[in-house]
């Protein structure tokens, strides 16, 4: 029996009243809903590339001969075949296009598929041989990014971004040196060495394995017949340069705790190495790569006078990578200030040593530094705070150290009465 003139006629004229705001339903829900679900599935992987290239425009330029498996490959051969991934997919890609598009239901459907990814992440937790997979890795770098566009928390992206940190140390370097591992772990590291100045711990990269993996990834990307030679130089000087920056939150680490140290003053002294020699290696490496943009800029003005055309490659031609060499020498330079803060109040420290060695008392060394990092996503919305899309690219680009502001203390003294606190804010990175 037709029971549709009787629906019609108890349902019609409610339905007819509220449907004035509400999308009419396309010919696919009406007969075959699962049709729609395919559909979106399909679409998901050519939205996730336009994420790449908005958000990591100078990354992408860069690295296209860096990674085996680039991530939009791997998303479109990934989709359909994990709940988990899928709902990570999903709500990355809501949001961005929420925000591109100012749409507040794009942007609410997205906390939905967040909350719907972080449950079935969950479920993985009690797996070992799932939770050390790429797929998780891959997960918890895909809800990181999420929490950039929809800072649900301060510094949520960051907690993620942890955690993708401790599945790189359980995974052991060896497992990301080729294929898709490989990209994972070249696109997130810059990521990583920020979550570790923010939280103040000592970043993964910084320990004798991976010191070695970086520069092993160095010499095989430096060789590689695609790569041309000004983009080599700079691939060895800018990962030579990351594996310095690496060692700099572990430098803050051990300088926090010094005052716990047994021989507080031997301590003191070694850590002042430690970050000469850092200082020194960066002002060196920095110079070599001001040197070779310069030159290679100056070519590149000659050949544009005289007509000549690079190839295209991706968002920028495959000439000198002008634009990364500026990034990562803010990089370079934001961490030489921060070194700088550092020795300062070493000396310091080591001052109030003696001092306290003649007079015999005993010393209570000051635990704050003279400076805190703080996210630039941390604050809230402001009109400094930058757009996600170019927070991504600045990340990406210069090894992490612009993710954060610098904000200075006064300096304190046991001689000084003037106690102003922290509160002149440093402009090191803009």
């Amino acid at each position: 029996m037709d029971e549709g003139p009787t629906l019609h006629q108890r349902f019609g004229k409610s339905r007819t009243q509220s449907t004035s705001n509400i999308t009419p339903e396309s010919i696919d829900e009406r007969i075959v809903p699962s049709l729609v679900a395919q559909s979106m599935r399909k679409q998901q992987p050519v939205i996730f590339g336009s994420f790449v290239l908005t958000a990591f425009k100078r990354w992408f330029g860069l690295n296209k001969y860096r990674v085996h498996v680039p991530w939009t490959v791997y998303v479109a051969h990934k989709m359909g075949q994990s709940p988990a991934f899928d709902a990570s997919i999903y709500c990355l890609n809501a949001t961005f296009m929420g925000h591109s598009h100012t749409n507040t239901m794009l942007q609410r459907s997205s906390r939905e598929m967040y909350s719907k990814a972080l449950r079935l992440f969950g479920d993985r937790i009690h797996d070992p041989d799932k939770m050390k997979s790429r797929e998780s890795v891959s997960i918890t770098i895909l809800l990181s990014l999420f929490e950039v566009y929809a800072r649900t928390n301060p510094d949520s992206w960051a907690r993620h971004a942890g955690g993708t940190a401790l599945l790189l140390a359980h995974r052991g370097p060896n497992a990301h040196l080729t294929g898709f591992d490989r990209c994972l772990y070249l696109s997130f590291r810059s990521f990583i060495v920020a979550e570790a100045f923010i939280n103040e711990k000592r970043c993964i990269f910084e320990r004798a394995e991976w010191q070695a993996h970086i520069d092993q990834v160095r010499a095989e990307d430096m060789a590689d017949p695609r790569v041309d030679g000004p983009i080599a130089l700079f691939i060895d000087l800018q990962d030579r340069i990351f594996m310095v920056v690496s060692k700099v939150p572990g430098l803050l680490f051990q300088a926090r705790r010094l005052h716990t140290t047994p021989d507080c003053e031997k301590a003191s002294k070694r850590l002042v190495f430690q970050s000469l020699r850092c200082r020194q290696a960066l002002h060196t490496l920095s110079a070599q790569l001001r040197v070779a943009a310069a030159a290679q800029s100056s070519w590149a003005d000659t050949a544009f006078r005289d007509g000549a055309k690079g190839p295209f490659i991706g968002p920028i031609p495959s000439t000198f990578p002008q634009e990364f060499a500026n990034s990562v020498l803010r990089g370079s330079d934001i961490c030489i200030s921060i070194l700088q803060i550092l020795l300062e109040y070493l000396d310091r420290t080591e001052s109030h040593l003696m001092k306290s060695k003649l007079s015999e008392d005993v010393l209570e060394v000051s635990d704050p530094l003279s400076f805190r990092i703080v996210s630039k996503l941390g604050a809230g919305m402001s009109d400094d705070t930058p757009s996600a899309d170019k927070w991504c690219d600045m990340v990406a680009a210069s090894m992490g150290l612009e993710a954060f502001d610098i904000v200075t203390c006064a300096s304190e003294s046991p001689d000084s009465s003037d106690n102003q606190g922290c509160s002149e804010q440093c402009s090191l990175q803009r």
